[in-house]
């Protein structure tokens, strides 16, 4: 066996393990979303009460995940992520024994403890880890895992619920969850990160000078503003408006403008994947990202302007995720090169961290567009909000091979 087919071998189980991890960081997300009518019968609230759990496990894991970077450098990205798994698994499982409303929300920021480390756990893992010839693939197939398990949430939760009871669901989820830690762990050798992987910085303690010099740099700030943009469009307009958007616009039945949605999503997962192998192969990161986002907002402006048939609207939003979905790998090494040594985990939990406010501020734009009856606006938005990440791509271009902050 040579030494490039050990390698391979070694790459492809570290990003098995980190996919999977990220996975189930997602599925976990979406455990309480799928349950939310079991729920409100169950605790006699709202579905604003109900959302609020939700808003405050993404809330309090945008705030964290800023800053839990610190830990994943000092302390090593494989033991953060299965702290993130477990702690997340055990979150959803003591859900399952929620009696009263209000237990539901310290088990909800519990769950946010353990979701804020996975994106710079996960990314510090596979930037590290894995061979510079494989890494574009490595960051499609964990963007595809999450995409996995936003999926597959609802499908088995929900019928899990319907067959067993809401509370059986929920613990089976989380137990698994621990199962899952388990292997994991078993395999924390080829995982294992070094303790103090920022030892080379002029401190071990990053100070608040580095945040001041994170904030200040325009590359990764743009980054910043691209996942922000990301989330606000894909999570609070597509997935939470454009079916209701679709059957005011057309009058279409739910299960075709549901239609829609499942082709953007499934299309994006695939996207991702090619996106991937177009990273590894093309050195032209910021062309291929900016390719994407222009074809992603070409197809959701052409929804919003014309008038079409439903099967044409659902193929224009399978063409949107599909190249949405490509843009992901390159974004991420665009940021990987824009990222100073011994400060990975400290950048991708910043920049990720858009994501967050995306998801959380996304919602009351596009919910303020369809209570006024702009329901073509739903689609002319996200095409916007396209068009601003590629401004992002391309600050964030400028300066992917210069590290522009230095950790203290």
């Amino acid at each position: 066996m040579t030494v490039t087919d050990i390698a391979g071998r070694s790459d492809t189980l570290v990003i098995g393990m980190v996919a999977f991890a990220h996975l189930l960081s997602h599925f976990y997300q979406m455990a309480l979303a799928s349950l939310v009518p079991l729920l409100r019968d169950e605790f006699t609230v709202s579905y604003t009460a109900l959302g609020f759990v939700v808003s405050l496990m993404y809330g309090v894991s945008g705030v964290c995940q800023a800053f839990v970077g610190i830990l994943v450098d000092r302390h090593g990205a494989d033991r953060l992520m299965l702290f993130g798994v477990v702690t997340m698994a055990s979150a959803v499982f003591l859900m399952g024994f929620a009696t009263e409303y209000w237990m539901l929300l310290p088990l909800a920021v519990m769950a946010a403890f353990g979701n804020c480390v996975f994106h710079p756990a996960d990314l510090s893992i596979l930037s590290e880890k894995v061979s510079p010839a494989r890494i574009g693939r490595a960051f499609g197939l964990h963007g595809l895992g999450g995409t996995i398990g936003y999926f597959m949430s609802p499908v088995i939760i929900l019928n899990l619920a319907l067959f067993a009871g809401w509370r059986v669901a929920l613990m089976t989820a989380g137990a698994f969850g621990i199962i899952a830690a388990v292997v994991i762990f078993s395999k924390r050798s080829v995982l294992q990160m070094p303790r103090g992987s920022d030892d080379n910085a002029p401190q071990e303690t990053p100070s608040v000078d580095f945040y001041r010099q994170l904030v200040t740099s325009l590359p990764l700030m743009a980054a910043f503003f691209y996942f922000a943009m990301i989330a606000a469009a894909g999570t609070g307009g597509i997935q939470q408006f454009s079916v209701a958007a679709l059957i005011e616009l057309y009058d279409s039945p739910v299960a075709i403008a549901g239609m829609a949605l499942t082709a953007y999503l499934g299309a994006s997962a695939c996207g991702i994947v090619v996106g991937g192998e177009c990273a590894d192969r093309f050195p032209h990161h910021a062309l291929i990202a900016t390719t994407g986002l222009a074809m992603g907002a070409l197809f959701m402006g052409s929804i919003a302007i014309f008038d079409m048939p439903m099967p044409v609207i659902i193929g224009m939003m399978a063409g949107a995720g599909f190249f949405i979905g490509t843009t992901g790998p390159s974004r991420d090494i665009l940021i990987r090169g824009a990222t100073p040594p011994g400060a990975t985990g400290k950048v991708f939990g910043f920049v990720y961290s858009g994501l967050d406010l995306g998801s959380a501020t996304g919602p009351i734009l596009f919910g303020w567009l369809m209570d006024g009856g702009q329901f073509r606006f739903v689609f002319v938005a996200v095409a916007v909000m396209y068009l601003f990440a590629i401004l992002s791509v391309m600050q964030l271009k400028r300066g992917a091979r210069t590290a522009t902050a230095a950790a203290d």
